[in-house]
């Protein structure tokens, strides 16, 4: 039987004459470590057209979510049920602290993978014309970290230039079982804190980083992990309390709001619901509301 990714790549493989696709990031930190991928991300280099990515969805079964051609960014649903997303190979600058970035397509495999968050992300695979996969390009020694368990960030500003990477980093550190991050990280968090990344950016992006990590198997063990490192306090000064209890069965999200919410005293909940722009809804839902 052919797995979503073997069928992902024969489709795939039907403009391997026509530009260079790779797999990229966390599919391929996937593969090579035997789990199965939650959804694929490819990188496309530049052919001159911005909109290539975007011409993915018209392979047989492939539906766009959305296509951005002036970014050459695109998502798809596909005949599996996951969802792949694809992009123009770039580079990123951040011109603050927190700020969105500033976006340069048109560069090499090996420059794009500079820009990503962590070691076993920058890693990619061409795609061949017959559906296969060639050698793992890995500048930054992803693979060396993924056999030693450790979640290493690229640079030392990566925090800086998005605060979100902090929870990104604690949910992989608990979905892959890395037990311990590389020393350095800490720096990090401490060198976005004092440059006032975390006041910049924006409640909806926090708010966004949160529930994805509320969404993920582990998500008690990450919020908590959250808390020891002294993030949650980061987005809401004095928020330094781990996830309260929840009834039986697996909650939904607003559920799981509840209860990383529930130790909070009103105030703290009133800040936490404002500084992360909650909706009416949320407020209701997550117990919030005055």
């Amino acid at each position: 039987m052919t797995s979503p990714l073997e069928a992902v790549l024969c489709d795939v493989a039907r403009f391997a004459k026509e530009v260079r696709v790779f797999l990229v990031g966390g599919a391929v930190r996937d593969l090579l470590a035997g789990r199965e991928s939650r959804d694929f991300d490819l990188l496309v280099l530049s052919d001159g057209t911005t909109g290539f990515p975007s011409r993915l969805g018209t392979l047989p079964g492939w539906r766009t979510l959305a296509a951005h051609d002036r970014f050459g960014t695109a998502t798809f649903s596909v005949p599996s049920g996951l969802r792949v997303d694809a992009a123009l190979a770039r580079k990123e600058s951040y011109p603050a602290p927190g700020a969105l970035p500033v976006i340069v397509a048109g560069v090499s495999v090996e420059e794009d993978l500079a820009r990503r968050d962590f070691t076993v992300h920058a890693m990619a695979m061409e795609v061949d014309g017959g559906g296969g996969l060639g050698p793992v390009v890995d500048p930054f020694g992803g693979q060396d970290d993924l056999a030693g368990h450790r979640l290493r960030l690229l640079h030392a500003r990566s925090l800086t230039d998005d605060p979100t990477r902090a929870f990104r980093a604690v949910r992989y550190e608990c979905r892959l079982g890395f037990r311990e991050m590389e020393p350095e990280f800490s720096e990090a968090l401490s060198m976005s804190r004092k440059s006032g990344a975390w006041d910049l950016i924006s409640g909806d992006r926090l708010r966004n980083a949160l529930e994805e990590t509320l969404a993920e198997d582990e998500w008690r063990e990450a919020c908590t992990r959250l808390d020891s490192l002294g993030i949650l306090t980061l987005v809401v000064k004095g928020w330094e309390t781990p996830p309260g209890p929840v009834s039986s069965g697996t909650p939904g999200l607003e559920a799981r709001w509840r209860a990383l919410l529930a130790p909070l005293s009103p105030g703290m909940k009133a800040g936490v619901a404002g500084r992360l722009n909650f909706s009416r809804r949320l407020r209701r839902e997550s117990g919030t509301a005055p």
